[in-house]
């Protein structure tokens, strides 16, 4: 533990330095505005005072905090100079900063996967082995379901905060709140005080909606979804190759706890390299003037996610195809130690080898395929493989059959940021970071039901002889999230084809004006009959002058002497 510390406290300072260099402590003194010149004699110039020098101020006392460099005083200096972030405008950030906010969460999290297990079956089993046991597996399905619980229960109030305050400050609160969690994992061996430090990482786990929502912000429509895909596919992917390698061997080497200590870690140098550098991707213009309190908590989720058609079966869609994969997650290692012997080395390097495909999948599969099959093509196409590969894994025999359903189920996830893309454009203005953490607040519902309903099916499969029985079930809803999704294609084809039916009562709610336009049509419309009146009466008049006597009349019209038309009975 104090390697690591040692190793923390040398980043900082190099930061701070890098950070702070050419910089004074004391802000130079303006120079004394020149008074008003006599007239002189042309050709002679005044000789050009000396330029005072910059004082240093006085010395601090000893033991005062004065002239010392923290990251508070770095932040106010960088204020006071105009080097700090300021918040930027829609395609003048790069993605470069929400994809490594994003990285650098998810490694942290990815340097636990291998190390998870081994902790669990060591405090369930009564010798502290690791051997994979039921209690296990069972409690280690009870971490999960708290975290995931507290990030359901969170999540949609910090994405109506990040609607009004930015997403930069919900960022933060990500990497401190998990440097929080992992810290208390590597410091207790108590099971209470485990279970808080899971519920505290899953208060403030909100990172991927943030990023998401800030790649939304810079990123034109018709960029979003290859945005999302390449947001997927290196800080996802990546995160999970370089962790998942490094936590498996370092747990091997060094112990399950040493990792949490590594991941905690890494967290918080992330927070402070983003509150000092990283840029606001939503100016103040746009967001939202107040913190719709309506929308901040977890029943209103379901409700913002239903409010169209499109979105509620794109979500339904997403949720289902996460049910399987959670299954897959939360149970790998478990799987392939009982089912196939393996060690925990040869399930990280599988892991390694999925996080590869991962992110060339889901960076290059929209942009390869796309263009030939359209969005709603590799949708398709990558739902159904999911589901085949979920059904291979399960009937596998052999540990390389199983390696080659996994590789080829990484594939299959690049139908998540079309899946994505589609319920972020759904969301009305104002209303991205609402819609995106109201996604991952269900999401984590359905990771939540996926832990506790995947771990005991295994858990039940292992006493009765049928350990690939969660595998069966995550491809059910996989295909039934499949057809969800095309049922959202099918409404939409209809929609576009012919307009939607109404009925009577609601066109003439539809063309009803508004109080205001009803005055203004009745004061144009008395106008209008009253120059239609008089135009009527002018008329019959012209007509009664000029329209020669009906016959058989008693009057006539006769010329007079002064020749005007005169009416004699």
């Amino acid at each position: 533990m104090r390697q690591w510390v040692v190793a923390l406290v040398a980043i900082l300072a190099v930061c701070t330095g890098a950070a702070g260099k050419g910089q004074s402590s004391q802000p130079a003194p303006k120079a004394p505005a020149p008074k008003a010149l006599a007239s002189k004699p042309a050709g002679r110039s005044e000789p050009k005072a000396p330029a005072p020098k910059p004082s240093r101020g006085p010395r601090p006392a000893l033991g005062s905090n004065k002239g010392i460099l923290t990251p508070c005083s770095l932040w106010k200096r960088r204020r006071r100079t105009g080097l700090a972030p300021l918040p930027a405008e829609a395609g003048s950030v790069s993605v470069a900063w929400p994809i490594f906010a994003c990285f650098a969460y998810f490694l942290s999290v990815a340097l636990t996967a291998p190390a998870m297990p081994a902790l669990c079956n060591s405090l369930a089993n009564a010798d502290s082995s690791t051997r994979v046991s039921a209690a296990g597996v069972t409690l280690m399905g009870t971490f999960q379901s708290v975290d995931q619980l507290m990030t359901f229960l969170f999540d949609p109030l910090w994405g109506a905060v990040s609607d009004h305050v930015g997403r930069k400050p919900l960022q933060l609160l990500a990497c401190f709140g998990v440097t929080a969690g992992w810290g208390t994992v590597a410091l207790s061996r108590s099971l209470p005080t485990l279970l808080l430090g899971r519920a505290v990482d899953g208060v403030t786990s909100c990172m991927l909606p943030m990023c998401q929502s800030a790649i939304k912000d810079i990123t034109p429509p018709e960029q979003l979804v290859q945005k999302l895909g390449l947001l997927q596919g290196i800080a996802v992917g990546a995160a999970f190759i370089v962790g998942g390698v490094s936590g498996g061997v370092l747990s091997k080497l060094r112990g399950p706890r040493e990792v949490f200590a590594l991941a905690a870690s890494t967290a918080l140098v992330a927070g402070i390299l983003i509150a000092l550098f990283a840029p606001e991707t939503l100016p103040k213009h746009r967001r939202a003037p107040r913190v719709a309190w309506g929308r901040a908590n977890a029943m209103a989720a379901f409700a913002q996610l239903g409010q169209t058609r499109t979105s509620l079966c794109a979500s339904a869609a997403l949720l289902l195809f996460w049910l399987g994969l959670n299954g897959l997650q939360v149970n790998m290692y478990n799987y392939a130690n009982f089912r196939f012997g393996w060690e925990p080395s040869t399930a990280v390097g599988l892991q390694a080898g999925s996080g590869v495909v991962l992110a060339l999948s889901n960076v290059l599969g929209p942009q390869l395929l796309a263009p030939r099959i359209g969005d709603t093509g590799v949708i398709r196409f990558g739902m159904l493989l999911f589901a085949v590969c979920l059904l291979a894994m399960g009937l596998s025999s052999s540990g390389a059959g199983f390696a080659l359903a996994v590789l080829s189920s990484s594939v299959a996830t690049m139908c998540l940021p079309g899946l994505t893309g589609i319920i972020a454009q759904s969301a009305a203005p104002g209303q991205v970071g609402a819609m995106l953490t109201a996604l991952d607040s269900v999401s984590t519902l359905d990771r939540l039901l996926a832990y506790k309903l995947m771990s005991k099916l295994f858990a039940w499969g292992i006493e009765n002889e049928q350990p690939s029985v969660h595998f069966f079930a995550g491809s059910a809803f996989v295909l039934l999230g499949w057809l969800c999704f095309e049922y959202m294609v099918k409404a939409a084809a209809e929609v576009q084809a012919s307009p939607l039916p109404v009925s009577p009562a609601s066109v003439r709610r539809a063309n009803a004006p508004s109080r205001k336009e009803a005055l203004r049509a009745k004061a144009v419309g008395f106008s209008c009959g009253m120059r239609s009146v008089q135009g009527e009466q002018l008329s019959r008049h012209r007509y009664e002058r000029d329209s020669p006597p009906p016959l058989g009349s008693k009057s006539e019209l006769v010329a007079s002497p002064g020749g005007k038309c005169e009416k004699v009975q």
